[in-house]
């Protein structure tokens, strides 16, 4: 996919330098600009996974909070099955202490006395609940229509604003070659700034 995008984008900005801007003058440098456009592809790639990833972290976390049993693709291996019992088991726990000390006023302000003399365990403990320590949980964990279009649009949102920043800012230092004096620079800038 990636391939036919640069592909696409490289006919499309021939076309603009051949037929629009009627520039006759193609230096061979304008080529190198395929290897350079896979490489801003791959970097793409990698944020949009990272945010895929962190949706389906935030399903799996919502799952674990509402004590719903998790599916997954494939069976868990002994070390998975063992994170994914003690995850259950972590959650369970936060959520009935502070069931409990919502309840209970004076468990309340032991706690938070506990917590300031324990400070950095409690903090480390809180953490792991945003975190997880084996990523093949959440790569095995199946999801529903619901939860991929839930996922969908946080990637969408959480991601396409990352792509745009890094397509314009590259499109933007591209652009400056045309401030140079060598004409072929200037029209390797103007042939990249078309590629995006």
């Amino acid at each position: 996919m990636t391939n036919i995008c640069v592909i696409l984008s490289f006919a499309c900005a021939y076309f603009a330098y051949k037929i629009i801007f009627n520039i006759d003058l193609f230096p061979y440098i304008n080529l190198m600009s395929t290897f350079i456009l896979i490489g801003i592809s791959c970097d793409n790639v990698f944020v949009i996974f990272d945010a895929w990833y962190a949706e389906k972290l935030d399903i799996y976390n919502e799952a674990r909070l509402q004590n719903r049993p998790i599916e997954f693709y494939g069976k868990l291996t002994e070390k998975q099955e063992k994170q994914y019992r003690r995850d259950r088991d972590y959650t369970t726990s936060v959520i009935k202490r502070r069931l409990t000390a919502k309840n209970d006023p004076e468990q309340q302000q032991q706690q938070q006395q506990q917590k300031e003399r324990n400070g950095r365990k409690e903090e480390e403990e809180e953490e792991h609940f945003d975190s997880i320590k084996n990523t093949d949980l959440i790569r095995m964990m199946k999801v529903n229509d619901e939860q991929m279009i839930q996922m969908m649009g946080g990637v969408l949102r959480h991601a396409a604003a990352s792509v745009f920043v890094t397509s314009f800012t590259t499109s933007a230092a591209f652009f400056t070659n045309m401030i140079s004096r060598i004409a072929y620079v200037q029209l390797f800038g103007l042939f990249m700034v078309k590629k995006f």
